[in-house]
């Protein structure tokens, strides 16, 4: 005999549910009178009404691992139904939801319990196919596919059987083939509700210059990524120079009209959906190496495979405060100046001097953003000759002064 808890607050829907159960289950179950914290109830069916409830579930799943927990969803939270995969929880169900879709779910769960050894996995497909069923309507598969993409980025899905199943997520869409990862700042806002309009008009106008082409978005605290299906004729996005295009106009009219500024790493393209999440990893490294050729665009692609550069790189990182000769670089790696002068360039796009440069800019907008050292004090530490040359250099790459660039606000997308 199977116990069942129902923890819903909702009287009218309480006492449907325990008639259908005395109804149908009575020889397999009973329902439990206490509340459903117990340890030996079988199955809880929790009422969700509001964002605490999940976190109500998640801790009684971690205190009843046993125990088959089915949420019940109410219909204006159904944009949190990706919690459910989240949790790993194997069922879902919608108020007001119907009597053979609840005894269905219920039986399911009793069936699971009585096979021993049984390893449950989620099941997107069956939680989609419940909301398509009790609304009758189109299924709104959207946050089930946010889920299946961050899986895919996060490499948790590694089998083509995982693959396949989550497919049903993405219906008629072609599953993303590179990353584009997206940091940014705002010139001056004059509100915080301006500052927290970047985001959405980011999405926007990418949207609008890529119509006709498949593009998702994915927010992070600090970050967005931008996934894109590129035409199968191109080998990078470096080379679809139309859709580079449109990446550059966004860019220019973000700048123009909001003082938007974006600066995007973009990883290199896995026809095999498995491999994505290295296109991620790529996009993220691309955006914090020092660009070859324009700041705003960096590509995975354009940095150097080269170990003794990559070497001589790193050690320009660690001592780009000092006074670093190209003769001191060269030397780590055993090569005549005039000769490493030219693999450098060729292997990075930039002569030695315009390459540390890079180096020690970054480092200052780090200390713009998060310390209030004087300008001067940063000048001096990294190295400039003057707060002046500091200064003039700065906006030249930048496109603002150090001061200007310390009145910006970082762009949070969530």
């Amino acid at each position: 005999m199977y116990s069942i808890s129902l923890a819903v607050e909702d009287e009218l829907e309480y006492e449907k549910l325990a008639d259908w159960i005395n109804e149908e289950l009575m020889e397999k179950c009973v329902l439990a009178e206490a509340e459903f914290q117990q340890q030996d109830v079988h199955i809880a069916v929790i009422e969700v009404r509001k964002w605490l409830d999940w976190v109500k579930i998640h801790r009684f799943r971690k205190r009843n691992k046993k125990c088959r927990i089915i949420p019940l969803l109410d219909p204006s939270l159904l944009n949190t139904s990706p919690l459910a995969v989240e949790f790993k929880l194997e069922y879902l169900l919608l108020k007001s939801v119907k009597k053979h879709l609840f005894l269905r779910t219920l039986k399911r769960a009793i069936r699971d319990l009585s096979m021993t050894n049984s390893i449950s996995s989620i099941d997107d497909d069956e939680l989609i196919y419940q909301i398509h069923q009790e609304h009758k309507t189109e299924r709104n598969t959207l946050p089930f596919q946010e889920v299946f993409l961050r899986r895919l980025l996060a490499g948790d899905k590694t089998t083509e059987e995982e693959l396949i199943q989550s497919c049903f997520l993405l219906p008629g869409e072609a599953i993303p083939n590179v990353v584009c990862f997206i940091q940014g700042f705002v010139r001056s806002p004059r509100s915080k509700e301006q500052e927290g309009l970047a985001p959405r008009r980011i999405q926007e106008f990418f949207r609008e210059r890529f119509q006709g082409y498949q593009l998702t978005f994915l927010s992070y605290r600090k970050h967005l990524l931008m996934l894109i299906q590129v035409p199968s004729e191109y080998i990078s996005l470096m080379r679809w120079r139309e859709g580079e295009n449109r990446i550059l106009d966004t860019i220019q009219a973000l700048e123009k009209e909001f003082g938007i500024y974006l600066y995007i790493g973009v990883g290199s393209i896995y026809r095999e959906p498995l491999l994505l999440h290295h296109s991620y990893r790529e996009a993220c490294k691309a955006r914090r190496t020092t660009p070859y050729n324009r700041p705003s665009l960096r590509y995975f692609e354009e940095i150097t495979k080269d170990v003794q550069i990559q070497k001589c790189a790193d050690y320009i990182a660690r001592y780009c405060i000092e006074d670093l000769s190209i003769k001191r670089v060269a030397d780590q790696i055993n090569l005549s100046v005039p000769y490493f002068s030219r693999i450098f360039k060729l292997e990075t796009g930039r002569n030695f001097v315009e390459y540390v440069t890079f180096v020690r800019l970054q480092r200052a907008v780090w200390l713009l953003r998060h310390t209030n050292h004087t300008i001067e004090w940063i000048a001096e530490e990294l190295g400039f000759n003057t707060p002046n040359y500091f200064s003039g250099t700065f906006k030249k790459y930048v496109g603002l002064s150090p001061r200007e660039y310390r009145a910006t606000a970082e762009i949070i997308f969530v």
